[in-house]
C-alpha cells in the first residue's frame, strides 16, 4: 500500500483527493449521512442507553418482588435478556459514529481494534434482540392461541436455555463476519509502521454474496415471516376475544353481584361500568359493590368464589398487558428493522454507479434500526401498567432516599453548630 497523506475519510480516502472530485450526488449524500450518523444516532443511543438501563432495573424488580405466573415471568425474562442486547447494540452503536475512526492508524493506537471488530459484534446484538423477539413472539403466540399446549411447552427452565441458545448461537454464526478481514502492517518512508483493516484474500466475490444470502434468510426473511404470522394471530385472538367478553360482561358481573347478595343482615347495591385500564388490551367489565349495612356476613363458599374471580381477573389483566407490550415490540420491529435489512439485502446488489444511493440509504436504515432498539422503553410506559407503576416506585424510593439523607445531614449540622 501506498502511503498518501494521512488524513483520510472512513473509506480510506484522502481529504486532498475528495476536494476536487466531490459531484452532487456525493455532497448530498455527505449530508444525509451527517445529519443521520453523527448527529441522529448518537442522540437516540444515548436515550437508548438510559432506557435500556432503566428497562433492566424495572423488569428485575418487578420478577423479585411481583407474583408472576409461569407465563408472565417467562416473558419477563425474554424482555430482560432484550434489554440487555438492546443496551449493547446501543453503545457500542454510540462508540461508532463517536470515536475518532480514520481507516489508517499508527502502530500502537487500540482504535485499530474497534474499526476491525466494532461492526461484527453491532451485527451480533442486532441479530440477537431479532431472534429473542421472534421466540418471545412465539411464546406468546401458544399461550394466547394455544392455551393448553402452552402449559405444557412453555416453562422457565426451557425459557433460560432458548434464551442461552439465541446468544451462543447467533454469536457462532456471527463468527464469517469477523473472520471476513484482517489488520494488515505496512511502512512508509518516515519508517513508521502504520495498520489498516482490509479483507481476507478467501472472501472472494462469490463467498461473500453467499454468506449475505444465508445471512438473509436466516436473519431477515425467516424472522420476519415469523413475526408478522405471529402477531396477526395474536391480533386477531385478542379481537376476538375483547368481543366475547364484552358479550359476556353483564352475565359476569350478575354471577359476582349474586356471591354478596345472598347475606342476611346487610344489603349490597351492584353497578356495572365498563372501563379499559392503561396497559390492558380488552375490555373488561367493573362491578363495584356497595356496602348499605355494616352487618353483612357472606358463606366461606362465596368468599372462595370472589377471591378467585378476583385472583382470575388480574391474572388475565397482566397476560393481556404483557401480550399487549409484546405485540406492540413486533409491531416497531417490523416497521424499523425488517425494512432495514431486506432493502440492504437488495442494494448489495447495485452497481457502483449507484454506490452514493447505497451510501444514503445505509445511513437512513442505521438511524432506524437505532431507533428500535432505544425506543422500547417508551412503549413500556406507554403501554403496561405495572411497569409504569414500578417505575414510579423506583424514583419514589431514591428521592425519599435522598430526602432523609439531606434530613440526617441537616440534622447533624444543627447539632454539631
Amino acid at each position: 500500500m501506498s502511503c498518501p497523506n494521512l488524513s483520510l475519510d472512513n473509506d480510506g480516502n484522502t481529504t486532498s483527493d475528495l476536494q476536487d472530485t466531490q459531484s452532487a450526488e456525493e455532497l448530498q449524500a455527505i449530508a444525509i449521512q451527517y445529519y443521520f450518523m453523527n448527529i441522529g444516532i448518537p442522540v437516540v443511543c444515548s436515550f437508548g442507553i438510559v432506557g435500556n438501563i432503566l428497562n433492566l432495573l424495572v423488569l428485575t424488580k418487578e420478577k423479585r418482588q411481583r407474583t408472576l405466573t409461569k407465563m408472565e415471568l417467562s416473558a419477563h425474562m425474554g424482555l430482560i435478556a432484550l434489554a440487555f442486547s438492546d443496551f449493547m447494540f446501543c453503545l457500542l452503536a454510540l462508540l461508532f459514529v463517536m470515536l475518532p475512526l480514520k481507516g489508517v492508524y499508527v502502530l500502537g493506537d487500540a482504535l485499530i481494534y474497534y474499526d476491525w471488530l466494532g461492526g461484527g459484534f453491532i451485527t451480533m446484538f442486532i441479530v440477537t434482540s431479532t431472534w429473542l423477539i421472534v421466540v418471545m413472539a412465539g411464546e406468546r403466540y401458544m399461550a394466547v392461541c394455544h392455551p393448553f399446549k402452552a402449559r405444557n411447552l412453555i416453562s422457565l427452565r426451557r425459557t433460560r436455555i432458548s434464551i442461552t441458545a439465541i446468544f451462543v448461537g447467533c454469536a457462532f454464526c456471527t463468527i464469517p463476519i469477523f473472520m471476513q478481514t484482517r489488520i494488515q502492517h505496512f511502512q512508509c518512508a518516515d519508517n513508521i509502521t502504520y495498520l489498516h483493516v482490509i479483507e481476507r484474500s478467501m472472501f472472494t466475490r462469490k463467498v461473500v454474496a453467499a454468506r449475505r444470502l444465508m445471512w438473509s434468510v436466516l436473519f431477515d426473511f425467516i424472522p420476519c415471516a415469523a413475526l408478522i404470522y405471529f402477531n396477526i394471530c395474536l391480533i386477531w385472538k385478542i379481537h376476538h376475544a375483547k368481543r366475547m367478553r364484552r358479550n359476556m360482561a353483564p352475565m359476569q358481573c350478575h354471577e359476582q353481584s349474586s356471591l354478596y347478595s345472598a347475606n342476611k343482615n346487610g344489603t349490597l347495591s351492584t353497578s356495572v361500568s365498563f372501563k379499559r385500564s392503561p396497559g390492558q388490551i380488552s375490555y373488561k367489565p367493573s362491578c363495584s359493590v356497595e356496602l348499605e349495612s355494616q352487618s353483612y356476613n357472606s358463606s366461606p363458599h362465596q368468599t372462595k368464589m370472589a377471591r378467585h374471580i378476583s385472583r382470575k381477573r388480574s391474572t388475565d389483566s397482566a397476560l393481556n398487558s404483557v401480550t399487549a407490550t409484546l405485540v406492540a415490540v413486533v409491531i416497531m420491529f417490523l416497521i424499523l428493522v425488517s425494512p432495514s435489512e431486506l432493502l440492504k439485502f437488495v442494494l448489495n446488489y447495485t452497481t457502483d454507479s449507484q454506490q452514493y444511493k447505497v451510501k444514503i440509504v445505509n445511513a437512513i436504515t442505521n438511524f432506524m434500526q437505532a431507533l428500535n432498539f432505544s425506543t422500547n422503553f417508551v412503549l413500556y410506559c406507554v403501554i403496561n401498567k405495572s411497569f409504569r407503576e414500578t417505575l414510579t416506585s423506583i424514583f419514589s424510593t431514591v428521592y425519599c432516599r435522598k430526602m432523609l439523607q439531606s434530613r440526617e445531614e441537616h440534622l447533624i449540622l444543627e447539632r454539631s453548630g
